[in-house]
């Protein structure tokens, strides 16, 4: 009585373990994702390069800006070196005419002034200083080092920055487009409270607001200069808007201040879409994937084979990228265990060891350490013992998130012909 009595406390204890523990923790890591369209296996180097449609432009207008500034330092100092003598020709000059004034009687003067109301005269004309023509800078859209941006923003994952029989790839930048930014206003009704009685008024807010778009297109040659992918982004060609935070107070609007720093950010967003891009394509693309795993908490060690599957399989997906060999080892061991728990699956016994929500917590687990070894097979096993399950509405679109990664896998993996 007393044998039976143990037993079936630890029956009990399993089943409410079982119930109650089950444990899910986020997890990060990376995975490399296959190329849509892998280039050669002869071609291992790539070379990357940025180039601005719009630095012709610049060149065109800095060449006139310096041409009229020279014009005007030149009519500066031809004007400066005749000054002087423009000068005694003026005083020559009056000179002269008064001379010829003082000719006139004293009743020719009187006459001219008062009569004829003219005032004869002469008044010394002295020539204005010359002065040097201001020249206007010319407005030009914004240069960069563009080996650095190239260097830093182009990089192709599984291929060596080298130029010998390299993939080329070649981004053009036509620059930064925008409309002027303009500070505009909202009304906002704020509701305020005192002594129990409630208040509502109209507040004026100020926020400034322009559109821009920084429109980008990509290239790929091979070693042989063929195109192999050619793209303007549609994303990079709309227009978006930018629109500050509000605020109650109205400041004067710094427009290039504004437009500089933001211009920057946009670039910097652009070239990283592009680069996902070229990725996606012909890249092994060192890939974040956020997910999670699930475990038995427990105070003994009823589940220690769970637990040490999941210690396993978190160390083998978090180093799968930069130890690829040892995380395969421990995401193979750690499907081993979880493999032989199923054994013992029972989805109509509640008191069963592995019962239905153990069961299917393992099978959520092989379902990510099938994906991170790139297993297909093992996958369509998942998915039919899955389908032969009742689950939660939550599990159903987990798996079907699931099986939306597994039918892109599937394709890379049947493009990448492995």
């Amino acid at each position: 009585m007393l044998k039976f009595g143990l037993l079936l406390l630890v029956a009990l204890t399993v089943n409410a373990v079982a119930a109650q523990n089950v444990k899910s923790e986020d997890i990060d890591y990376r995975y490399i994702k296959l190329p849509l369209s892998p280039l050669p296996a002869t071609i291992v180097n790539y070379q990357s390069s940025i180039f601005a449609a719009y630095e012709m432009e610049n060149q065109r207008k800095r060449d006139q800006y310096e041409q009229d500034l020279a014009a005007a330092e030149a009519t500066f100092q031809r004007e400066t070196q005749e000054y002087p003598a423009k000068v005694k020709a003026a005083e020559d000059k009056f000179t002269a005419d008064m001379a010829e004034y003082n000719k006139k009687s004293m009743a020719e003067k009187i006459v001219d002034k008062q009569i004829l109301n003219e005032n004869n005269k002469p008044v010394k004309q002295i020539p204005s200083q010359p002065y040097k023509r201001s020249v206007q800078k010319p407005e030009m859209k914004t240069s960069y080092d563009y080996p650095a941006l190239a260097s830093t923003y182009l990089m192709l994952d599984g291929y060596a920055n080298s130029s010998e029989n390299a993939v080329k790839i070649e981004v053009t930048l036509n620059g930064f487009e925008y409309t002027s930014p303009r500070q505009l206003t909202e009304i906002k009704k704020i509701v305020s409270s005192a002594n129990g009685v409630s208040t509502t008024k109209d507040v004026t807010y100020y926020y400034t607001e322009f559109t821009y778009r920084h429109t980008m297109s990509v290239k790929v040659t091979g070693p042989d200069g063929k195109e192999i992918y050619y793209v303007v982004p549609q994303e990079l060609s709309n227009y978006k808007t930018f629109k500050s935070p509000s605020t109650t107070t109205s400041n004067s609007v710094n427009a290039e201040q504004i437009v500089k720093s933001f211009e920057e950010k946009i670039l910097q967003e652009n070239l990283t879409i592009i680069n996902n891009l070229v990725n996606d394509k012909i890249g092994y693309k060192r890939e974040p994937r956020k997910t999670s795993l699930s475990y038995i908490k427990t105070k003994d060690d009823i589940y220690s084979d769970l637990m040490t599957a999941y210690n396993d399989a978190t160390s083998g997906l978090k180093t799968l990228v930069d130890d690829t060999e040892t995380a395969k080892g421990k995401l193979e061991k750690a499907t081993q265990f979880w493999n032989t728990a199923l054994t013992e699956s029972d989805v109509n016994d509640k008191k069963a060891r592995i019962d239905k929500d153990v069961t299917i917590m393992i099978y959520f687990n092989l379902l990510e350490t099938a994906f991170a070894l790139k297993d297909i097979a093992a996958s369509e096993k998942i998915f039919t013992a899955l389908n032969g399950l009742a689950i939660s509405n939550s599990e159903k679109r987990q798996k079907e998130a699931y099986e939306t990664l597994f039918i892109e896998l599937k394709k890379r993996i049947q493009l990448n012909k492995i």
